[in-house]
């Protein structure tokens, strides 16, 4: 029972006027028997024979904290044949702040067929009263379904499940009572999203002043905004019950929403405590240990599940297979197809991810892939890398594989979970959010702040900033919600998706340095379907020497491209694999430039230059914890494809598949893109694309590939490699051939054997010594080369 309003009186009035009562006046003309209830008087004037209780009157507002979770909001239909809608409503209440979001499904659903009387024997019987009205019946030993209407497992989160002194047999079938739950519709069915642009809550009435936000569904973007006002009305009874407490008005909420030119009646019902949940699969490589829980620098013991618990996440960590076959070095290729075949099929709506415990991949600590048919598809953890042997490193954890220090493995699985969940890096986001220890900063940043005293990963935290958790929460549907829109969609795009307010520093107000110049080359013009690369050079134009990154390339976290098409949106270019880890260094001289040549062709966005225009391309770049550099932008005039061989090779590198094999080097499984990039070496090896092909084929068919799943393995055909490596050396200058062989190698494969090979092959065919034409086009092949799997500076 709570006595936090003071309601005895009223309580004792409830009590003392159920039935007909009649009391004396006082010389006020108030009845003083009736201790202030109202009083009702018919429409001839005279007082009503026995006062009528208002349902308020047995009631008190809630509580503000009661208001605070997920929420399912429902709008009431105006006509039969309108559309239903409905969605999740989160309600943050702080300590000094309320926050309210939501986002909205709506689809068009046939009215109820009702069937015609049929006559019925007499007595009718009548049945009891049943004492807990709105339960679900079903016959003894009934089950539960697996997935209910809004994607929401009755199974899941029992931990949760809150002793109510009701039996639990009766918890199970009544909706109210049971586990939390999070309402999750079919992303076709998205409609709007709204955001609280100012609140106030007082005598149990909520009222929201809302920003809403129009969503296409054919352009999948917001288009549009409007305001309005969302009114719910929240109450409690007097004296509180178990059941009540349960199934009372605590648990709901009416009212009315009122935007569009029109007022529409609203329902709420509290669903959980916590905003937002999801199901994350863990699948680990045999001998390869998952972190279920470490003990952390302050002595706690973090798990996943508490870390985004910190975020009002309620993560469900579901085990499924710990025995993924032996594969010491996975190939970006050879994760995308296990994560594909691997998950497991899971009905219903309910938010889901994979993430899986792998061997290793070069020196990266995780991996998330961003795939633009399926957006932030799932993440890796890489339990083989080691640890470094510097001071800043705790002393038990150097050289030791990564799952072998319990707290720097979470972290990084939590991590790699939360750019799935479209968190970036905080350099990479305009809003500037600072740069620390928590979750999402980079595992170098954290290093960063390390010291002999206070180690990594001790150092760390294992929380997500401010900016971080507020997105987590608040943003919409498409930008957290995995497999929906690309990585960093709303976080660094100011045309798409729903920035964050912006405080007096600004947009990206993260330190430059005049010291160092970033500069993009690319093709003035290009044709919709030709491939395209860019050469990115990183130089120390000051008169002191520089410490800066390595990590010049689109997979790795410290480079992005901004891209601006025709139509004047933005977009953030990033590799179609996402890899984390430790930044490595290197010292600019004065005068020195690191440089490496990527491609733009195939991004997480897809093809990038579609659309026939003009479009811009800059770069920027983390060069170190502090300092964000910025190229100016470049032009590239993109037009259709003219003669019959640019149209032929339009055609096939627009192919579905083609262009995620030339981002990964590696078809995979995927024979028709196999076949379609035979086509294009073969006739078209004369052109930079062709030969992109040709070196794409060559990689691939140079290494052997496993599908862990199928328990099939693609043999190596060197020869076959070689034909093709042969096709795309011809014609071109060592330097060219080099370059575009590491463009089409993962970058964060640096033992992809494209790059070895090409270099052999022109090694072997240089005539006249080093002093030759030939011999210099060689040589600086191997620079290119050399940029590409050792960078430094020149």
């Amino acid at each position: 029972m709570d006595h936090d309003c003071g309601c005895g009186d009223e309580a004792h009035a409830a009590h003392h006027y159920s039935g007909h009562h009649h009391g004396a006046h006082d010389h006020t003309g108030h009845d003083a028997g009736y201790h202030g209830a109202p009083l009702e008087f018919d429409a001839d004037g005279r007082l009503v024979v026995g006062p009528v209780v208002r349902p308020e009157l047995l009631t008190r507002p809630c509580p503000l904290g009661t208001l605070d979770g997920s929420w399912l909001l429902e709008l009431e239909r105006r006509t039969v044949f309108g559309p239903e809608v409905r969605g999740a409503m989160r309600i943050e209440v702080g300590t000094s702040s309320l926050r309210v979001s939501g986002d909205m499904y709506s689809r068009r659903v046939l009215p109820p067929v009702v069937e015609p009387l049929r006559p019925v024997p007499f007595p009718i019987p009548v049945p009891e009263p049943d004492p807990l009205a709105g339960a679900v019946v079903r016959e003894p030993g009934a089950g539960l379904p697996a997935q209910d209407a809004h994607g929401r497992d009755p199974h899941a989160h029992d931990t949760h499940t809150q002793d109510t002194g009701i039996d639990p047999g009766i918890l199970a079938e009544i909706p109210s009572l049971r586990t939390r739950w999070y309402p999750a519709f079919p992303a076709a069915e998205y409609s709007w999203y709204f955001r609280s642009n100012g609140a106030t809550y007082a005598g149990g009435t909520l009222t929201v002043q809302i920003v809403r936000h129009l969503w296409n569904r054919t352009t999948q973007e917001f288009v549009s905004t409007d305001t309005g006002t969302l009114t719910l009305s929240c109450r409690r009874p007097l004296v509180v019950t178990t059941t009540s407490a349960v199934l009372g008005p605590d648990q709901g909420m009416t009212g009315t929403l009122s935007i569009g030119g029109t007022v529409t009646n609203v329902t709420a019902r509290k669903t959980s405590p916590m905003y937002r949940g999801c199901r994350i699969e863990v699948d680990a490589m045999v001998n390869r240990v998952f972190p279920a829980s470490a003990t952390i620098g302050t002595g706690a013991t973090a798990t996943v599940r508490s870390v985004y618990a910190s975020a009002g996440w309620d993560v469900t960590v579901v085990t499924d297979e710990i025995a993924v076959p032996e594969d010491a070095d996975l190939t970006n290729a050879e994760l995308a197809t296990l994560m594909t075949g691997h998950r497991q099929a899971v009905a219903g709506e309910a938010w889901r991810l994979w993430l899986f415990v792998g061997s290793s991949q070069g020196g990266l600590f995780g991996i998330m892939f961003d795939d633009d048919t399926v957006p932030r598809e799932g993440a890796a953890g890489f339990a083989d890398v080691e640890l470094g042997n510097d001071s800043f490193i705790a002393a038990a954890a150097r050289g030791r594989p990564l799952d072998e220090v319990p707290a720097a493995f979470l972290r990084t699985l939590v991590h790699e979970a939360g750019h799935a969940f479209n968190l970036w890096h905080p350099k990479h986001d305009v809003h500037n959010p600072g740069i620390g220890i928590e979750i999402m900063n980079q595992t170098g940043d954290v290093m960063g702040f390390a010291t002999t005293a206070n180690p990594y990963p001790n150092n760390a935290a294992f929380v997500f900033s401010d900016h971080d958790r507020t997105s987590l929460i608040h943003s919409p549907d498409p930008q957290v919600r995995p497999g929906w829109k690309n990585f960093g969609w709303g976080h660094g795009d100011l045309s798409a998706g729903l920035p964050a307010p912006v405080d007096a520093a600004g947009l990206g107000g993260d330190t430059g340095d005049d010291g160092l110049r970033l500069t993009v080359e690319m093709p003035a013009q290009a044709f919709v379907g030709e491939y395209v690369t860019a050469e990115v050079a990183l130089t120390n134009v000051s008169d002191q020497p520089r410490t800066v990154t390595t990590l010049v390339n689109l997979s790795e976290g410290d480079l992005v491209f901004v891209h601006t098409p025709p139509d004047h949106s933005l977009q953030h270019l990033v590799d179609v694999a996402i890899g984390c880890g430790p930044r490595p260094t290197t010292v600019l001289q004065p005068g020195e430039s690191l440089r490496n040549h990527v491609q733009v062709f195939f991004t997480n966005q897809g093809v990038t230059f579609t659309e026939p225009g003009r479009h811009t391309v800059a770069a920027q770049l983390e060069v170190d914890p502090l300092t964000t550099v910025r190229s100016a932008p470049v032009t590239v005039d993109v037009r259709g494809p003219a003669t019959d061989a640019e149209v032929d090779i339009s055609a096939k590198t627009l192919t579905p598949g083609v262009g995620r094999a030339i981002a990964l080097g590696d078809f995979a499984t995927d024979t028709t893109a196999r076949a379609v990039l035979t086509d294009l070496a073969e006739q078209h090896s004369d052109t930079d694309t062709g030969a992109a092909g040709a070196l794409v084929l060559a990689n691939a068919l140079n290494r052997s590939f496993s599908d862990v799943r199928a328990q099939d393995v693609r043999a190596a055909a060197p020869d076959d490699a070689a034909h093709f490596l042969e096709l795309a050396l011809a014609g071109r200058t060592a330097q060219r051939a080099t370059e575009l062989a590491v463009t089409v190698a993962s970058p964060t494969e640096k033992n992809a054997p494209v790059v070895a090979d090409t270099i052999a092959a022109l090694a072997a065919r240089a005539k006249g010594g080093a002093r030759s034409a030939a011999g210099k086009d060689v040589a600086a092949a191997k620079l290119v080369a050399a940029d590409f799997t050792e960078p430094e500076g020149r």
